[in-house]
């Protein structure tokens, strides 16, 4: 089941970040998210699988961060999120998502082509060690 993330979902969150990210974001981050119509979780008997941010910046919709637990990881968690984000941005008339991702992380990369993404530029140090490649999909499509 797909939901709006609230609270209470806060400390499934921030362990699933930082079991996924090199630098991951505290939960005061999560925390000021709570109950955003674009946080949302994943969770299944209780059990909260992975979550996604989707925020407006400039009239764009933008995936901010996704994650799934790694116990979870290649059962089409990360997907089903992203189509959730694509039904959010689709129902506020969005006709783009737009994304940084990491150069480096090349599994990111595929997975967001493998969805209808396009790298359309890059933007050097973007993260304190790394570039970052900004992928786009297009709704309007």
């Amino acid at each position: 089941m797909i939901r709006v993330a609230t609270g209470s979902d806060i400390p499934s969150i921030v362990e699933i970040e930082n079991l996924s990210f090199d630098v991951p974001w505290s939960s005061r981050v999560f925390r000021s998210y709570a109950d955003y119509p674009g946080f949302i979780v994943i969770e299944s008997d209780g059990v909260i699988l992975g979550y996604a941010v989707l925020v407006v910046i400039k009239r764009a919709a933008h995936l901010a961060s996704i994650a799934t637990h790694p116990k979870y990881r290649r059962m089409g968690v990360a997907t089903a999120l992203l189509e959730g984000c694509v039904i959010l941005a689709k129902e506020n008339s969005y006709s783009l998502i737009r994304l940084e991702v990491r150069e480096k992380n090349k599994t990111a990369q595929e997975f967001y082509l493998s969805n209808g993404f396009e790298v359309t530029g890059s933007i050097p140090n973007y993260y304190p060690d790394d570039n970052a490649i900004v992928m786009e999909l297009d709704l309007g499509r």
